[in-house]
């Protein structure tokens, strides 16, 4: 059974007031430009946010037992 095929069945049963609301977020998300699937196409752009983030130089070092176990130091 396909993804779209199981939504129509559960709103088969579902009441009305529950319609208006699924219905109405379709409306809002078609409209979203940010949706995945409507930016997945665009390519990305190499050093965009350059020099913007940092890693520690402990990064790779083993996180004490501490941080594991939950307890405080």
């Amino acid at each position: 059974m396909t993804i779209l095929e199981t939504i129509i069945e559960e709103l088969s049963s579902a009441p009305e007031a529950l319609l208006l609301q699924v219905y109405n977020f379709i409306k809002v998300a078609k409209e979203e430009p940010n949706l995945p699937s409507n930016s997945s196409n665009l390519p990305r752009t190499a050093g965009l946010h350059q020099g913007e983030i940092w890693m520690s130089d402990d990064f790779n070092e083993p996180l004490p037992d501490e941080f594991w176990l939950g307890e405080e130091e």
